[in-house]
């Protein structure tokens, strides 16, 4: 039987992987997991817009994790939103959430900020700015992606797939060091909030961070974690064990965008077996970006890490902070590309873009007070 692709999604890369793995969930049960972290590497001017200011950035993934289990924010006023008033995209991650009714868990990869609900604790902490070249301690590191593989196989074994994904601002600094401390990539193909990517500026910090830690472009290449511990944050550790633990039984959705690719480059150094039992979901604003390549890091990774992407299309949204995702603002973040695949791999094709946008409008409008 020939899977046929609904028009709300699209494939890019090994697209007979793709389907391979849509058909063996499709109509089934999935559980989506976010992880949230804080790298303080987010704290640098200019580094992140996932926040108002750069202090604010610390708050970004404990809010976001408040606003998709309670539909509001407590940690901090308001909802996390970027400097130009553009709402989180966990508003369509909350939508494909609702609409699915996907169970989901909240994961403390390691957070200065204490999200008021409960999550899973992984023995994380804060991680220090990159430019240190010691951003987490070893111990950290190993204790974060133990339980995360724990975590992965014991989901495994109650679902018929996992949704992994984040919320760390500052991440695509770190995941840029860690691709170039593992020698993926020797150039910077890593996405930005904004769609001016200060890449210079990042790459630049992350070289810092090199130079600090003592390792030159792919000096770590097969000791990924130490790549982690060196220039990478508290939410990698965790996600590399979930999907190496997951994806050894069941389907895998790495949910996010460029912040995902150090994940999946860990996760097939240490366990080269998954491949092929894991895709990427993300988005059709990442895939659109000029000024990075998703498609490009995951053909670095391996050539058959599919990637299948949400049509979402808010240009014709009757509001200017939707409307900017359009405009190369925010792309992806807290797995709304993942969640939203997710959704319609979970209804057998019945959920559908349209179906997303009316319910992203109708969150839209409680959390801004809209008509």
């Amino acid at each position: 039987m020939t899977f046929e692709l609904p028009p709300s999604l699209g494939i890019h890369g090994d697209r007979k992987t793709a389907e391979d793995i849509m058909s063996r969930i499709w109509g089934k049960r999935g559980v989506f997991t976010c992880t949230i972290a804080n790298t303080l590497t987010s704290t640098i001017p200019g580094i992140s817009e996932a926040g108002d200011t750069p202090e604010l950035t610390l708050f970004t993934g404990p809010a976001d994790a408040e606003f998709l289990v309670m539909g509001k924010v407590t940690c901090m006023k308001g909802i996390p939103i970027n400097p130009g008033n553009i709402p989180t995209p966990a508003t369509l991650t909350k939508a494909a959430l609702e609409l699915s009714k996907m169970p989901f868990l909240i994961i403390n990869g390691g957070s200065q900020v204490i999200p008021n609900i409960p999550c899973i604790e992984v023995g994380g902490e804060c991680g220090q700015k990159i430019t240190t070249g010691h951003a987490m301690s070893a111990a950290q590191v190993r204790k974060s992606f133990e339980y995360g593989r724990i975590l992965g196989e014991q989901l495994a074994k109650t679902y018929d797939y996992v949704v992994i994904s984040e919320s760390c601002a500052g991440g695509t600094t770190t995941a840029l060091a860690v691709l170039l401390a593992m020698g993926t990539v020797r150039e910077n193909l890593v996405s930005s909030s904004s769609p001016k990517n200060p890449k210079q500026f990042k790459w630049d910090t992350v070289m810092q961070g090199l130079n600090s830690a003592g390792i030159g472009i792919g000096d770590l290449a097969d000791d990924p974690l130490k790549a982690v511990e060196c220039v990478g944050d508290p939410m990698m550790p965790v996600n590399i064990g979930i999907l190496v633990g997951a994806a050894k039984h069941v389907p895998v959705i790495v949910g996010g965008g460029t912040q995902m690719a150090p994940i999946m480059a860990a996760a097939v150094k240490l366990e080269p077996s998954i491949i092929g039992n894991f895709m990427q979901g993300t988005t059709r604003w990442l895939l659109s970006d000029p000024n990075s390549s998703m498609e490009r890091l995951a053909e670095a990774i391996s050539p058959s890490i599919p990637i299948v992407n949400i049509n979402m299309d808010y240009s014709k949204s009757p509001y200017e902070g939707l409307q900017a995702y359009e405009w190369g603002y925010i792309k992806e973040g807290v797995g709304c590309g993942g969640s939203s695949v997710a959704a319609v791999i979970e209804s057998s094709g019945r959920i559908d873009c349209d179906m997303l946008l009316d319910k992203v409008h109708e969150i839209y409008q409680k959390i801004m007070n809209a008509d």
